[in-house]
């Protein structure tokens, strides 16, 4: 098959394509990415110098980065020449090799052997590690590559006169890599599915370098830094060589623009654009004037590595803005980071306090949905007109913001190399960042965390409010101060930590007397969180007794309205009320129950569900604390209830404060030391394959759906190219059947029956009826 030109890009007319869906076009517009987001040669740019630091590698390393990640963008795509991408991208066949694959192999090439080592800086194997992995679909030893795609076809053929003409036009345009590569003698047939076929020296040679290679980066760490950065640089640009020109954006004007020198986040800034409008807000809304607590002021002048840790309530996420506003005045930068564990409080933290900003944002897979309504009145946020993102930017759209409030799986998906993540890394490398809630995550994320901290370099600040010894310990040894020493170095934090707060008992083992206790609560008008560890517990009792019913497990607008409206029944002023909710309390909720009732759970859970009773010392006395042992221990394994029942007997019968909970944490808290997980961004080495599902560290027990009397709605929304994200709830994978693929919608979203679900009460794994 015979092309009078070499696409890139799928365009409508392939025989008549605009020159940046060609080959050339599309590969010089990555080379002028490369060169807009890090500078010349001899002059790199302000997010180069971030660049190189946030990998921990000296100035002095920039030549050899910018020089290896240049010719890598001019060489990326060699591999598209081939006959069944081409085909491919005509609708004409399919492709049947990987096709950057196919141009790590091509490099073997003699003549571009030849030339790759007689430029300055430019080291082989990481060119053709890089251009191999650009795609993260380079599984580690050699799993997958140059594979047949379909397990079929295995023969493609080349045009060497038309590819050469290619690349020596494009080489033309890249004067700083000195000349051009001598005409090309790769064979115009190919077969890599036969022992001794065509090409199969090339990539025999092309599988002992990355095998050797990945022996040495294994020992050589310098040499590791700066090929993930060459690599996490080329993305970056490929990435914006795509999106840019696709959305008709002019690419070096919009970066310029995104990554402006003189739009450097500072302590001012800080000041005039979130701590002041939210000083005034907590004013009008508390009725006197604001004061700094002392803990707060002094969290100001912690170093950029730390860990806060200090009580629900007592004021942690204002001193972590007044952390950041000392980090900027320091050293300004380019963005502030919040990341939180869930989308919940990430929208928290967005509606408190990145709103204010005129170029805040909130970052998580449904923020376009969530931010819809959220303000009352959103023309009082300077950012107001600005919060909904261009999606078909991906990645790309948040380039030009900087203050971000989001999941943490956003940004620290790159060390299981997320795509999406890696595409963040430029926001990343130029920030002060902090990290809410690490109590809360899971062996998986705490190891992301802690390599994170190991192996790059930005200001970090973690916060919780309460955390195992034993992680404590970890973190310092990642020479993160922790803070506060002690409590009572604080008085105003004293007050808070010291205060009587819980007054708990041990129900055992099934207790009959629950109701009891939540009857003779109600009876007194009290506010009451019943908190239970699985879905269908906590819709059972919630039918049984008439009462307000959370989980996960509603559509996502269901679940927006079900949030807002027991977050504002805990607000109002007086009950009786009764709530049933799952985990999704222990951060999401920002409320005060005057009484708890909770199942046992790991103990850090326990604590977490006890700050959202008398969480601001507004009860008479001591907020009232009921524990009781579940029929089973699900969702929980053995070695998370580490401890638990020796904490809960400590606890019997005892009016008790946050200190005496956070030595006993330490006490009875497990003690043993995490193991280390698999980072695939630092471990797959000369190879890169996404593995971003693991950074969840659990298997997926459900599956995102829309119900059947939905699918109306979502191709609605779709064809307003509205989000759909609002009608998907997650379904149960077991038992099997409650939800399955339509063949009018495809892979996603899966669809699950109506009959199932209520508003009222989410989704249900048993028949509730017709729904209307």
């Amino acid at each position: 098959m015979k092309f009078t030109h070499l696409l890139a890009k799928s365009c409508p007319d392939p025989e008549n394509p605009p020159f940046e869906a060609t080959l050339e076009g599309h590969t010089l517009a990555v080379i002028r990415s490369f060169q807009a987001l890090f500078g010349a040669r001899d002059q790199p740019s302000r997010l180069a110098a971030q660049w190189l630091k946030f990998f921990k590698l000296t100035r002095d390393r920039f030549p050899a980065f910018f020089l290896n990640g240049l010719t890598s963008c001019l060489i990326h795509d060699l591999g598209k020449a081939n006959s069944g991408f081409q085909a491919m991208i005509r609708r004409k066949g399919k492709q049947q090799f990987r096709h950057e694959h196919l141009s790590a192999i091509f490099l073997f090439a003699v003549e571009l052997k030849e030339w790759i080592a007689e430029i300055d800086n430019v080291d082989g194997r990481i060119i053709v590690s890089t251009v191999l992995g650009h795609h993260l679909k380079a599984a580690p030893r050699n799993r997958n590559f140059a594979q047949s795609l379909d397990g079929g076809r295995t023969r493609f053929s080349l045009d060497i006169n038309l590819l050469a003409e290619v690349l020596s036009s494009m080489s033309d345009a890249v004067p700083e890599l000195d000349k051009s590569p001598a005409a090309l003698t790769l064979p115009e047939k190919w077969n890599l599915g036969r022992a001794g076929g065509a090409g199969t020296e090339l990539k025999e040679q092309a599988e002992r370098l990355l095998k050797k290679f990945d022996r040495t980066l294994k020992k050589d760490t310098e040499l590791l830094r700066l090929l993930l950065a060459v690599r996490a640089g080329f993305i970056l640009a490929d990435s914006a060589g795509s999106g840019l020109v696709r959305e008709g954006r002019k690419i070096e004007s919009w970066l310029e623009h995104a990554f402006s020198d003189t739009e450097l986040l500072t302590g001012e800034r800080i000041d005039s654009d979130i701590l002041l409008p939210r000083q005034k807000a907590i004013e009008k809304n508390a009725g006197h004037p604001f004061s700094w607590q002392d803990f707060q002021k002094e969290a100001g002048k912690l170093p950029a590595r730390a860990l806060l840790i200090s009580a629900c309530g007592s004021g942690k996420t204002l001193a972590a803005w007044r952390w950041i506003r000392s980090r900027l005045t320091e050293n300004p930068a380019g963005r502030a980071i919040f990341l939180y564990p869930t989308r919940a409080t990430a929208n928290e933290g967005f509606r408190d306090y990145v709103s204010w900003a005129p170029e805040g944002i909130l970052l998580h897979s449904s923020a376009g949905f969530d931010i819809q309504g959220m303000f009352e009145n959103p023309d009082d946020r300077p950012g107001s007109g600005k919060f909904l993102m261009e999606e078909r930017l991906f990645a790309l759209a948040y380039w030009n913001r900087r203050i971000s409030s989001a999941t943490v799986h956003q940004f620290l998906g790159f060390m299981q190399h997320s795509y999406r993540s890696v595409c963040l890394l430029p926001l990343l490398a130029d920030s002060v960042v902090v990290v809410d809630e690490v109590h809360s995550f899971n062996t998986a994320l705490f190891s992301a965390l802690k390599q994170f901290l190991a192996n790059f370099n930005v200001p970090v600040l973690c916060m919780t409010a309460t955390l195992p010894q034993q992680r404590q310990k970890e973190l310092a040894e990642l020479r993160m101060t922790i803070f506060p020493d002690s409590p009572d170095d604080f008085k105003d934090l004293w007050s808070k930590t010291s205060a009587p707060r819980y007054h708990i008992r041990f129900l055992g083992n099934n207790p009959e007397n629950v109701e009891d206790n939540v009857n003779e609560a109600l009876a007194g008008k009290k506010k009451i969180l019943w908190v239970v560890n699985t879905v269908d517990r906590c819709q059972e009792l919630a039918e049984k007794l008439q009462a307000l019913c959370y989980h996960s497990r509603f559509k996502l607008e269901d679940r927006k309205c079900r949030h807002e409206e027991v977050v504002k029944a805990f607000q109002a002023e007086s009950g009786p009320l009764l709530a049933i909710t799952t985990q999704v309390c222990e951060m999401s909720l920002d409320l005060d129950a005057d009484v708890l009732i909770s199942e046992s759970a790991p103990i850090t859970s326990l604590i977490q569900r006890m700050g959202r009773c008398n969480r601001h010392l507004k009860c008479e006395g001591p907020g009232k604390v009921f524990i009781y042992n579940p029929m089973d221990e699900k969702p929980y394994t053995y070695e998370d209830l580490t401890g638990v029942e020796d904490f809960i007997a400590a606890l019997n019968n005892k009016t008790v404060n946050q200190q005496v909970l956070d030595d006993l944490l330490i006490k009875f808290g497990d003690s043993s030391r995490e193991v280390k997980r698999y980072s695939a961004f630092l471990q797959d080495r000369a190879w890169a394959e996404s593995r971003e599902k693991e950074l969840a560290g659990i298997r997926e027990s459900s599956v995102q759906a829309i119900l059947d009397s939905d699918i109306g709605r979502y191709f609605d929304l779709r064809k307003a190219k509205q989000p759909i994200d609002g009608l998907l709830l997650p379904v149960p994978r077991n038992p099997e059947g409650l939800a399955w693929q339509d063949d009018r919608i495809g892979r996603f979203p899966h669809v699950a029956s109506a009959i199932h679900y209520e508003k009222q009460y989410g989704f249900t794994k048993h028949p509730r009826g017709i729904i209307l």
